[in-house]
């Protein structure tokens, strides 16, 4: 069954392929640093010992450097695991480079800092923590157990104390507070920052649908005016016709079911033309929940003879504010229902203390996942299961008046749209 789908969006950040190079590029310049430092040893001292498992690792470490640009060149995309674990790779190559030159001895290993800042920039706060705990434990490990190094341990034997000096230790105090600090306060920064950038991302979804809302609105306005004439043309002629004597009775019938049409035009242009004063004013009015879905699917009905529909609502329904584009909102859900072939529609309306929820379900073949991925952005197109501009327009009612729409299939075939409407009592 598809998962439920409201008309809200929720971004976040996640790591890319620019962000796993940019990763890389960081771990390559730090191995082309060690590299230096080891060709100075190499040159100075002129002496191999002590130095084979340093290149070892150098050499590990830059042919999985190596291996991880390749795979930047894949349309794969980087998940969170992928990325976290990549930065466990370069903790613990670095904790392998700092255990052969010197340990906690090594200025090199304040690099245990890196990981933890991208990782707090990047990743989820759960991957932070732990990555933030594998650094601290490694250096607390290399303040004991390493290997000396001829460049930063010259003057230690090979079976070197177990205390550490005072300002080894307070070099890993200063990292433990830093680490903490940043850890802490960089995912904060990140957290605020990701929610800024989904509230613009739903700030600038909502303008473009408000625009074509505006857009819908303006033509529909436009079409009324021009039909005006026409349809006073019309009824003219129909008039005309139906004063002839020398129409017969088959003609003159559908003269008079031609008038009856064009007058339910001229209506439904009225009722428009109504809507909009309402809406300039900010009108509305405070009706029983259960009455205003009841004379909404009645109404509806009588244009939609061929489907059968259901209405259960219990007495004593609260108050919710409306107006006609609330009610031709709710008329666009039960059209979608409709188009679907259903011989059924279903309304139901329920209540808890704060909202009204008014539930139209059909027995359709349901949402695809992929047009339920679509329902609710702004350029979705109208197709044949009828979710189109109908839809969008009823999200942009429900939303001004403080509620919302959820569609989602449901478990015993059909779709299920759920209306939720603040109550005013």
């Amino acid at each position: 069954m598809v998962k439920n789908q409201t008309f809200s969006h929720r971004g976040a950040l996640s790591p890319s392929i620019d962000n796993l190079r940019n990763l890389l590029l960081i771990r390559s310049i730090a191995l082309l640093g060690q590299t230096a430092v080891l060709a100075y040893v190499l040159a100075s001292s002129r002496t191999l010992s002590s130095l084979a498992g340093v290149t070892i690792s150098l050499v590990l470490l830059a042919l999985v450097t190596m291996a991880s640009l390749w795979r930047t060149t894949r349309p794969w995309p980087v998940a969170d695991r992928e990325f976290l674990g990549q930065l466990l790779i370069d903790v613990l190559g670095w904790t392998a480079l700092m255990y052969f030159t010197g340990g906690a001895n090594n200025p090199f290993i304040s690099y245990y800092i890196v990981p933890v800042v991208i990782a707090a920039a990047v990743l989820p706060w759960r991957h932070t923590w732990l990555i933030a705990g594998t650094c601290i434990l490694a250096y607390s490990l290399l303040i004991r157990a390493y290997q000396p190094f001829p460049l930063f341990t010259p003057h230690a034997a090979m079976g070197h104390g177990d205390s550490a000096s005072v300002h080894v230790l307070g070099m890993w105090f200063n990292f433990l507070f830093s680490v903490g600090l940043i850890t802490y306060f960089v995912v904060r920064m990140a957290a605020i920052l990701r929610h800024q950038e989904e509230q613009a991302a739903v700030e600038r979804e909502d303008r473009l649908r408000n625009d074509q809302v505006m857009a819908v609105a303006s033509l529909a306005a436009g079409t009324a005016h021009d039909l005006g004439t026409p349809l006073a043309t019309m009824t003219v002629l129909t008039d005309e016709m139906l004063a002839s004597e020398r129409l017969d009775a088959t003609t003159r019938e559908d003269c008079e079911l031609l008038k009856t049409q064009i007058a339910q035009c001229k209506s439904t242009l009225a009722a428009l033309s109504r809507t909009a004063e309402l809406q300039s004013a900010r009108q509305s009015q405070s009706i029983q929940a259960g009455r205003f879905a009841k004379e909404v699917i009645e109404r509806w009905a009588v244009r939609r003879p061929g489907t059968a529909y259901r209405f259960e609502c219990a007495t004593g329904s609260p108050q919710i504010a409306v107006d006609p584009t609330l009610g031709q909102a709710l008329e666009n859900l039960l059209n979608n229902a409709a188009d679907t072939g259903s011989e059924e529609i279903s309304m139901r309306v329920e209540w808890d203390t704060a909202q009204v929820h008014i539930q139209i379900r059909d027995w359709g073949p349901g949402i695809a996942p992929a047009v339920m991925e679509r329902i609710g952005k702004p350029m979705l197109h109208a197709d044949r299961s009828g979710l189109g501009i109908g839809l969008m327009l009823s999200q942009a009612t429900v939303e001004r008046h403080g509620g919302r729409v959820e569609l989602r299939n449901h478990r015993e075939g059909g779709v299920l749209a759920t209306l939720s409407l603040p109550r005013t009592d």
